[in-house]
This record gives C-alpha cells, sequence and structure tokens, in this order.
C-alpha cells in the first residue's frame, strides 16, 4: 500500500519478476472532475455555452427531457446526447472551440495536491474523464503548459443533426477500456462512486474529497479505500 501524503511522488514498488515487467510503468489512473480540479466542468460547460447562446431556452422542454432520461443508468447517453445537442444546435466547431477556450480560463484551477501529483508523476498518469476530452485537455495545458499527462481519455463529442453530442460517453463502466483494463495500474482515485469499477483497478485506491455517506457506500465494495482530502 502508498501511504504517503498525497503531494508526494507515488513510486514505483521493488518486486521480483523478470527484468522486462520491472522496467514497465506502473501506472496511476485519475478521474478529472472533483477529483483533480474541483467542480464539474462538464455541466459548467454546458451551463456556460447556454448562457452565451440563450436561444437554445426555446428547447429547454428537451433539455428537460434529456436531464430525465439521464437519471435512468442505462441511458445515460442517450439523455445527454439530448442535453449536448439541444444547447449546441448550430454551433460551429469554430464557435465550440472558441467557448472552450473562454469557460477554461473561469475555471479555478487544480487542487494543490493534484497539480503536485501530476508535475511529478505525470508521465505515468492516464486522465479518464466523462467530460469531453477537448475541455480536459483545455483546462490541463491551461494549468500544466508542457506537462501534459501520459495521456488524456474523455467523452469524444461529434457532430449530428446540426448539434454536437457524445459518439462515446466515457462514463463508469464505460471507462474500462480494453487498454485501461491491461495495465499494471499502481493507484486509482477518483471522487465518485460511478466510478468504482476505476477504483478497482488500483492496487491502491483514493477517495478525494468524500462526504461520510459516499465513503461507506465506497467502502461498501472496496474496503482499502483510502481518503483524501484535497483544496486549491
Amino acid at each position: 500500500m502508498i501511504s504517503r501524503s498525497p503531494a508526494e511522488s507515488v513510486v514505483p514498488k521493488e518486486g521480483g519478476g523478470n527484468r522486462e515487467n520491472e522496467s514497465a510503468p506502473r501506472w496511476i489512473l485519475a478521474d478529472f472532475d472533483d477529483t483533480l480540479a474541483p467542480g464539474d466542468s462538464h455541466a459548467g460547460l454546458l451551463r456556460y455555452i447556454l448562457r452565451r447562446r440563450i436561444w437554445p431556452l426555446l428547447l429547454l422542454p428537451v433539455i428537460a427531457l434529456g436531464g430525465v432520461v439521464y437519471l435512468l443508468p442505462s441511458q445515460r447517453r442517450r439523455g445527454i446526447s439530448l442535453i449536448w445537442w439541444a444547447i449546441t444546435l448550430g454551433l460551429s466547431p469554430l464557435g465550440w472551440r472558441k467557448l472552450v477556450r473562454a469557460y477554461c480560463r473561469t475555471r479555478p484551477g487544480l487542487f494543490r495536491q493534484a497539480r503536485d501529483l501530476l508535475q511529478s508523476e505525470g508521465a505515468r498518469c492516464r486522465v479518464i474523464s466523462a467530460s469531453p476530452c477537448a475541455l480536459v485537455r483545455a483546462q490541463l495545458y491551461q494549468q500544466l503548459p508542457g506537462q501534459l499527462p501520459h495521456r488524456i481519455i474523455g467523452s469524444r463529442m461529434h457532430y449530428r443533426f446540426g448539434g454536437l453530442m457524445p459518439r462515446f460517453y466515457c462514463h463508469g463502466q464505460h471507462k474500462l477500456l480494453p487498454e485501461i483494463c491491461a495495465l499494471d495500474a499502481e493507484l486509482a482515485l477518483s471522487d465518485s462512486l460511478h466510478d468504482l469499477p476505476l477504483l478497482g483497478l488500483g492496487k491502491e485506491a483514493w477517495l478525494i474529497n468524500p462526504t461520510p455517506a459516499r465513503l461507506k457506500k465506497a467502502r461498501a465494495s472496496l474496503p482499502h479505500l483510502m481518503v483524501k482530502n484535497w483544496q486549491l
């Protein structure tokens, strides 16, 4: 188990095995929203776009329907797709990029301990988020220019019927991509109960800033979870 503080480097464990296994990286798997950075940037971006465009409020019944559908675990992608489509209908690719950059400038930045972790161990970190990949990448680039993690995996967006929607929604169980499951993960960290499958991949798992109720539910599935309270 890794028992050091979250600001300290995560050092690969020593042990037996052949030379090839010893030289292979021991990966760190991290959620982004409310884990590395405070707040839900995905929902925040949707609200930001809606405030800047205003007229999609005419499609409020579609947005509300998407919210209801999203509450059904098996229909999350369809629900979020309805919300995205209604809010971005008619938005150009250039307009999309401008809004993402402008929104990222309003974000508070990374948790202090998350910044330390990425600066010391970024080459071994894979950030896996339900937020659009472009959004996560833009935030990390703004906070750590030239020091991006080894890889950023997020929801993949595409245009359909005149609006943006996820082609692949990287949420919960869907974060367990074959390439992720095949990794030797030394550490996994998240704030969310939806990410318990991801946390289960790590030899050590950190739950970031949990409430007592969330911690109780999480430890019912993963008793070895460690609590980390991170601040800006």
